[in-house]
């Protein structure tokens, strides 16, 4: 009798334990989709299985697109996804599918130019379109709320409306279907128009760039505000090129400001992914390997130009905190942390005054220097944040005294809480992007320059496949399968020229050749146009830099850079047809496509080659970094002096590097 009391009570235990709802996501690697495993909505990944189904029932498809550390989609999944009523909904008139724009950032790319084709403004995520049952989009949306509201229709109205519509009128969808289907083709295959032989492009951008320039809070537009690492290098760049002091104030005055923003954390370091409001006060608070790592060149560039020893403390700050979270033994990175601790959105980060002013208290802190510290630091009591909560922030431009004790102390408070879940996903761009990072930080400090050939090192052996070529992405602790896209061959392109620059190792010029030919067999069809994949899904690559650079503009100035070190016309004239295909957009809205400009401008204006023997180009480097022209690359060569070269021609050579230096900045 026991032994049956004790049976059933298993069974019990068994049946509490097992989810409710168990989905077609099991097994998925992605932890995005692992974290929608049991909704009630029957998601499918992204594949034949899912549009099988949508073709033999006649439904439309529900593509929900995010990633696991976005604060919205958690929103959006807790309101309605998780929500028995509405996931019936979903159910009954659609047939849900999931992707990890991660995972597949090539699908989330074209869906993000159908949502700004349709609602002519940015999307962000997580990202609603809806598909018919041969995958043409007829419907898009970012955040949809679970009911109407604010004038914004909720998922409860919308998934009847056009479940029927689907029924009842399907060639009202089919139309609709068509006609965007028809601007997206036009889109993708504009007419070339050839890249102006001036500069007058340049001085367009900056004076679009000064008109919606933030002079208050620094930043561009109103909000919400992200870092834009894109634009303010490209400002650097026509600073350096033409003197222009407002591509000078713009570019250094909103670095300086997101470093004492709430952008920044101010406390353990790191940027977050950007801010709701125009003061950058308030952040979502993802920490995005892609932004540190494209933030990090630009303080390197303005600590080289301005020798402000804040951007260097940034520099530092940030690659330490990124290597603590993400950072694997072998020096691979992880991909990003997310907003929330224990359901709380930044609870990690976040103070209240009386705790604060107590731990300092504690440690010594007079009741005057403490309460100094949280004033410049905008702990307030009444809060900044959310109700009594405040985020640090600095008030001033100089600290208070005992401020690095007081951070450690600040610091100490957050040990015990529960530091935000980490993506593990390896992702081959974005570690790209990092090592790219640690090698423009070698000039602050050189061991960093070990640090990014071991990471270097590691990414290339752990995503190349046997058979040549690259993976895209793996879950930590798996094995890569997924094919390369195109960004990961532009990044890792990138990376290794970044690489040849800093140390001026020949193979790591060799191995961003070999990754752009690949590029360039793989993914370029025909008149300067490119995919961004090859797994048979038509996303033709832009030159738009959204959330991080546009890989397309990355491939461009690879190019440009293996036209001259290489001696390549091929590469120069790829280049140029690449950016001729887009010249229409270029030309009306440079300032839009921030890197793909500077690419133009550098295909316009030239690139320099400085050649010589490396040991020399190494005691100069210093000295280098001071040549006043942005478009310098060295070049190791055996010679008994320095030689200066563009795609045509070398024009200046002498042993005394002042001489070359002089040739070079009066172009």
């Amino acid at each position: 009798m026991i032994r049956y009391f004790i049976f059933i009570l298993s069974l019990s235990l068994m049946a509490v334990a097992r989810p409710q709802f168990v989905n077609h996501l099991e097994g998925e690697p992605s932890p995005y989709l692992r974290q929608h495993v049991h909704n009630p909505v029957d998601w499918y990944p992204w594949g034949d299985e899912a549009f099988e189904k949508a073709r033999k029932e006649h439904k439309p498809i529900f593509l929900s697109i995010g990633y696991s550390t976005c604060h919205w989609c958690h929103v959006m999944a807790h309101e309605s996804f998780e929500n028995p009523q509405i996931a019936a909904l979903i159910n009954r008139w659609f047939v849900p599918v999931k992707v990890d724009r991660e995972e597949m950032p090539h699908l989330d790319r074209y869906y993000q130019r159908v949502f700004t084709l349709l609602r002519n403004r940015s999307g962000g995520w997580p990202l609603t379109i809806f598909l018919t049952e041969d995958l043409k989009p007829f419907f898009a949306a970012t955040y949809i709320p679970p009911s109407d509201s604010y004038g914004v229709r909720g998922l409860t109205t919308l998934l009847p409306y056009f479940g029927r519509l689907y029924r009842t009128d399907r060639a009202r969808i089919d139309r609709r279907a068509a006609a965007i289907e028809t601007l997206m083709k036009k889109m993708a295959n504009m007419k070339p128009k050839p890249i102006e032989a001036d500069l007058f492009i340049a001085k367009m951008a900056v004076d679009k760039m000064w008109r919606y320039y933030d002079n208050t809070y620094k930043g561009f537009g109103d909000h919400p505000k992200f870092p834009e690492s894109s634009r303010l290098r490209l400002l650097l760049d026509i600073y350096r090129l033409n003197g222009d002091e407002r591509a000078k104030k713009m570019a250094l005055e909103t670095l300086e400001a997101m470093a004492s923003s709430g952008l920044y954390d101010q406390i353990d370091g790191a940027f977050f992914r950007y801010c709701v409001d125009r003061a950058w006060t308030m952040p979502h608070f993802e920490k995005m390997l892609y932004t540190n790592a494209e933030l990090i060149p630009l303080y390197v560039e303005a600590w080289k130009m301005t020798g402000n020893g804040r951007y260097a403390e940034v520099v530092r700050e940030t690659i330490a905190e990124i290597d603590r979270r993400f950072r694997t033994k072998e020096g691979l990175y992880f991909s990003a942390s997310n907003a929330d601790s224990d359901h709380q959105e930044g609870g990690y980060f976040l103070y209240r005054y009386d705790e604060a002013l107590e731990a300092l208290k504690d440690a010594g802190f007079s009741d005057i220097d403490a309460k100094a510290v949280l004033a410049y630091l905008d702990i307030a009591e009444d809060g900044n944040f959310d109700t009594e909560y405040s985020h640090a922030r600095r008030m001033a431009d100089h600290p208070p005294k005992r401020f690095d004790e007081a951070r450690t102390i600040l610091k100490a408070l957050r040990k015990p809480r529960t530091y935000p879940f980490i993506d593990t996903k390896i992702i081959t761009a974005w570690n790209a992007m990092m090592v790219k990072a640690l090698f423009s930080a070698g000039a602050i400090d050189a061991t960093y320059l070990d640090e990014a050939e071991t990471s270097y090192r590691a990414l290339k052996k752990t995503m190349t496949p046997k058979n040549g070529g690259l993976f895209h992405q793996f879950l930590y602790g798996d094995n890569p399968t997924q094919p390369g896209l195109l960004e990961d061959y532009a990044f890792m392109g990138d990376a290794a020229l970044t690489a040849y620059q800093a140390t001026l190792d020949p193979h790591y010029l060799s191995d961003a050749k070999m990754w752009t030919d690949q590029a360039i067999q793989r993914f370029y069809k025909k008149e300067g146009r490119w995919l961004l994949s090859d797994d048979g899904f038509q996303s033709y690559a832009d030159m738009l830099d959204n959330y991080y650079t546009s890989p397309l503009s990355v491939i461009v100035n690879n190019l440009l850079d293996l036209a001259l070190l290489e001696s390549d016309i091929h590469s120069q004239s790829l280049a140029k047809a690449t950016l001729d295909a887009n010249g229409l957009l270029l030309s009306k809205r440079p300032d839009a496509y921030p890197e793909a400009l500077r690419a133009s401008i550098r295909l316009i204006r030239g690139i320099v080659g400085l050649k010589g023997d490396p040991r020399m180009l190494e005691a100069y480097r210093k000295k280098i970094d001071r040549i006043h022209y942005p478009f310098l690359l060295l070049k190791a060569e055996e010679a008994k002096g320095f030689l200066a070269c563009d795609m045509r021609s070398c024009f200046a050579f002498s042993k005394d590097f002042e001489s070359v230096k002089a040739a070079i900045e009066k172009r």
